[in-house]
């Protein structure tokens, strides 16, 4: 019963295994952020920006409860988990839909890239909220970068570069 519990956190904190990857474990997070992001934008009409929200926030809440059991088995803050990198995307996307921006192509791939540069960076205050303990400050410092990542795409628009 153990190996199959383990396994469903693993597939949660990994997002279906992608933070597995041997390489750019949080990139390939991101981009499956980006793929379910894009999907429930394609296929469901009506609050998807809200639905994304609250998907953040589910996934926010299941995220910090596992964190420490994540972190006893591969070690602080480990590759594996990000489910933080998925939270920390949809939260910019989500909010773009609500502000009724229209998502182009232009925006999915800027946005990917801003949301991975923020992400890497650490730009205040994601620092400072990476060094909250637990899980909190696994996912904190995502969000962060995906407000930035969400600053940046609507100065991008209100100039009209996007």
């Amino acid at each position: 019963m153990s190996e199959t519990k383990d396994w469903g956190k693993e597939a949660f904190v990994s997002f279906f295994f992608l933070g597995k990857a041997p390489v750019a474990p949080g990139t390939f997070g991101s981009f499956g952020a980006l793929v379910l992001a894009y999907f429930a934008i394609e296929n469901i009409e009506s609050f998807v920006g809200y639905l994304l929200l609250i998907l953040a926030a589910i996934m926010y809440y299941i995220g910090v409860q596992i964190a420490p059991w994540c972190e006893e088995k591969y070690g602080k803050d480990p590759g594996i988990y990000v489910i933080d990198e998925v939270i920390g995307y949809l939260i910019p996307i989500g909010l773009l839909v609500i502000f009724e921006i229209d998502i182009t192509t232009k925006i999915w791939i800027l946005s990917f890239i801003a949301f991975r540069i923020f992400d890497v960076l650490k730009i205040w205050p994601a620092k400072d909220l990476e060094e909250m303990e637990g899980g909190h400050g696994i996912i904190l410092d995502d969000i962060a970068a995906g407000f930035q990542t969400l600053i940046f795409i609507l100065l991008l628009s209100q100039l009209d570069i996007i």
